[in-house]
């Protein structure tokens, strides 16, 4: 993966032309099916990441960052349900962020490798039903969870310009 950022918030961020490449530490996360970098720097501004799977090269879309204006909230509230024995069901609120645009929800095993990772619109998420998911990042259908074990939930409310607003994060034990 490589990271390229703009000078300014005050550019076209859609002409690539305006990024260039810096180098900031890379870390896999969910079991490196992603990747984040940790970028010090409070000023705000454009970045675009470029990754490369099977053989193609792919661009983000722009992540206008809002480390000073609007940091990332985190909580663990989330409600747990079991509408069916060994499928929860995640229901959360914005916490009064009016800007979300769509969700990222990852199911985690205890050492945090990823078991399922999907975008949706929606306030819930149901393990492994996918009605109201509008993307799914898993390669393969994701196995069963197994009563008893401690799962994660992670969530990361994200707004139109690519910013996660929200991140809620909580271990639960699978019924």
């Amino acid at each position: 993966m490589l990271y390229y950022e703009a000078d300014s918030l005050n550019i076209d961020e859609n002409d690539f032309t305006n990024y260039k490449r810096i180098v900031l530490a890379e870390t896999a996360v969910f079991g490196e099916i992603l990747s984040r970098f940790s970028q010090l720097n409070s000023e705000e501004f454009w970045c675009v990441v470029t990754y490369l799977t099977h053989g193609k090269m792919h661009k983000s879309n722009p992540i206008r960052l809002k480390n000073a204006t609007k940091p990332t909230n985190w909580t663990n509230e989330v409600t747990i349900e079991y509408p069916t024995t060994l499928k929860p069901k995640f229901t959360w609120s914005d916490f009064d962020i009016t800007d979300n645009e769509f969700y990222f929800q990852v199911i985690s095993d205890r050492d945090d490798d990823s078991i399922s990772g999907t975008y949706s619109y929606d306030h819930f998420f149901q393990y492994y039903n996918t009605t109201n998911i509008v993307l799914n990042i898993n390669t393969a259908t994701p196995k069963d969870l197994v009563v008893d074990d401690t799962y994660n939930f992670t969530l990361m409310a994200v707004s139109a310009d690519n910013w996660v607003n929200l991140r809620i994060q909580k271990s639960f034990v699978a019924e």
